[in-house]
């Protein structure tokens, strides 16, 4: 009976929000009730109908443990407002990018309007309490690490290391600081809080047009024309280059005809786009433009998604290329952000022509991390098997003149001092049974170019230079065979020897024109973060990129795949508080089948 009248006026004086101090030894209940331990032993919560994770159990046990085992949200000392605060808190998921539905936020809400409208047992309360430490240990988990795993999508990045969050509830509750519980645990990464920023106001342009207004030209319009949507138009993209501060005001009366400073702000918006920026609005932009708002934020999303799985080193120096943006960035820790170092790249092709549909992905440049380890100025091209058999090969056969006009040679290995054999025919059949390599000689028309940076990895891919300049006169660029070529080797290479003085300006040109190759070690080895995303905030603004390997579909499934099995697995309650299971002292707690 005493412990009955404890839970009582426990819950009585948590209702009025009156101090209540119970210590532990009070809170030992007899042995004929459930206690928090066998909660967390059994197989499975009882408001879900899937086990948890192993993960999952033990950060719980973990949790409990610092806690003596005991209730830990109605034993702070303003309970209401502590469970208040975390209900509102997964409710603004989607803040950052994530789905509130995937905490049991309206699973939660509901039962704690139930207990509070009722007397609960002490199984009500510990199966509550613990509902509610299992959702923000997830909540936690997604914030920090990402919701999917990278390597089932193929995207080879290294993990992040692991963080206690058994050990940060536990103080945040104690402390009663569970807003920076959140901010400390969300990536802190620039871009990743650019994107947050830029979520917002996307998510407040859709809820402003409530119904996206779809604009349609009968032929390409250019500068000059006149057309009786081109008001509309110009209101609609001004409405993304405003704070949103302020309502945004209706369309001014004009003439519709597109002007020179509608023209700017086109050519902005298809510089933002990855297109053409040409200033005429053709059937690319006009898709662009009419993309609806609602998936334009779900690519923020994804972008969000992908960023917390970049480990904290990013924070400092790194060379960046982002894929589908054709960029490279290459941040050093010690400047501020405008002072990056920015150029263009081309990257592996997005489909390969008269490939076989197995073999598409070949040439398509893979996401991975490495750290740069050394640069060779003037460097052979050893030409891969593949390439020499689908490529080369078949054009020496049509000319046996080939070797000799773009300045190759036959050698028995890929080596500096490697044996160099005569190009006749004996040799060249050798090199269709790969008893012999072919390479190209240094020079300005090596396709790799001047200089090429090496970051070890299992793709055998690297950053070179190219002499085939033009290409980067394209807005899209995916025409390698997997590794990239960077616009300004000797700005990167620059950035690269920055701290080594024996590699000034002038000896990186010397290195460059050499007739041979010459090796350049990095003291400080660099990581290099080959990434994909098709969202990403640049000195524009918020740009959206094409998704050129189609990565977009495959992460947006994965995570709506999850999503609908946690919401599968939740066990929503009945109006009736008796439907709750009240399990006795040596069963397994989960619910009954009549609850599912």
């Amino acid at each position: 009976m005493r412990a009955t009248s404890q839970l009582k006026s426990l819950f009585i004086c948590i209702l009025l929000a009156l101090p209540c101090e119970i210590n532990a030894q009070q809170q030992q209940f007899p042995a004929g009730n459930i206690t928090i331990t066998q909660i967390l032993n059994a197989p499975a919560h009882p408001y879900y109908n899937t086990a948890l994770t192993q993960h999952e159990r033990h950060s719980l046990q973990s949790l409990y443990q610092l806690n003596l085992n005991q209730l830990l949200w109605f034993n702070t000392d303003h309970p209401i407002n502590s469970i208040n605060q975390l209900l509102a808190l997964f409710s603004q998921a989607p803040t950052h990018g994530l789905n509130s539905s995937d905490y049991a936020t309206e699973l939660l809400t509901k039962h704690w309007h139930t207990l509070q409208q009722s007397t609960p047992s002490f199984y009500e309360f510990a199966v509550f309490d613990n509902a509610l430490s299992l959702s923000l240990l997830r909540y936690l988990h997604d914030l920090h690490y990402g919701r999917v795993d990278p390597q089932q999508l193929g995207f080879h990045l290294p993990y992040k290391k692991t963080s206690s969050f058994s050990r940060l509830i536990f103080n945040a509750v104690q402390t009663n600081s569970l807003n920076a519980l959140i901010a400390d645990n969300e990536p802190k990464l620039i871009p990743y809080q650019q994107l947050k920023v830029a979520l917002a106001k996307y998510r407040r342009l859709n809820q402003h047009f409530i119904k996206q207004p779809f604009f349609h030209f009968e032929q390409s319009l250019r500068p000059g024309d006149w057309s009786t949507q081109i008001n509309a138009l110009e209101h609609y993209l001004d409405a993304f280059n405003t704070d949103l501060e302020h309502t945004i005001a209706p369309p001014q009366p004009q003439n519709n005809t597109y002007t020179e400073s509608m023209v700017r702000k086109i050519r902005h918006f298809q510089t933002a786009h990855g297109l053409q920026s040409d200033g005429i609005i053709g059937k690319q932009t006009l898709a662009a433009i009419n993309t609806p708002i609602s998936q334009r934020i779900a690519q923020i999303e994804l972008a969000m998604e992908r960023l917390r799985w970049l480990p904290d080193e990013y924070q400092g120096s790194v060379i960046l290329v982002n894929i589908p943006a054709f960029q490279l960035w290459a941040y050093n820790s010690a400047e501020p952000q405008d002072k990056v170092l920015t150029m263009s790249v081309i990257v592996g092709k997005a489909k390969a022509k008269n490939e076989e549909p197995e073999t598409e992905t070949i040439l398509q440049t893979p996401v991975f991390a490495a750290k740069l380890n050394y640069l060779v100025f003037s460097p052979y091209w050893n030409i891969p098997k593949s390439i020499l058999n689908k490529e080369i090969l078949p054009l020496l056969e049509k000319n046996p003149d080939y070797l000799e006009r773009n300045n190759m040679e036959i050698v028995a290995r890929f080596a500096h001092n490697a044996t160099v054999h005569p190009a006749n025919a004996e040799n060249i059949a050798r090199l269709y049974t790969d008893e012999l390599k072919l390479r190209q000689r240094p020079s300005a028309r090596n396709a790799l170019g001047r200089l090429k940076f090496i970051f070890p990895n299992n793709y055998k891919v690297y950053l070179h230079d190219t002499p085939a300049r033009r290409l980067f006169n394209r807005t899209k660029r995916d025409f390698s065979h997997g590794c990239v070529r960077v616009a300004n080797p000797q700005a990167l290479a620059q950035f690269v020897l920055d701290n080594q003085p024996e590699w000034d300006g002038k000896t990186i040109k010397e290195a460059m024109r050499a007739d041979a190759p010459i090796i350049a070690s990095v003291n400080k080895k660099i990581p290099v973060l080959i990434f994909y995303t098709t969202a990403l905030v640049n000195k524009m603004g918020l740009s959206f990129y094409p998704d050129i390997y189609g990565h977009d579909p495959a992460l947006q499934a994965a995570l709506s795949m999850r999503s609908q099995n946690l919401a599968k697995a939740v066990l929503l309650p009945t109006t009736d508080t008796t439907s709750i299971n009240m399990h006795k002292v040596g069963t397994s707690v989960k619910p009954d089948t009549a609850t599912r």
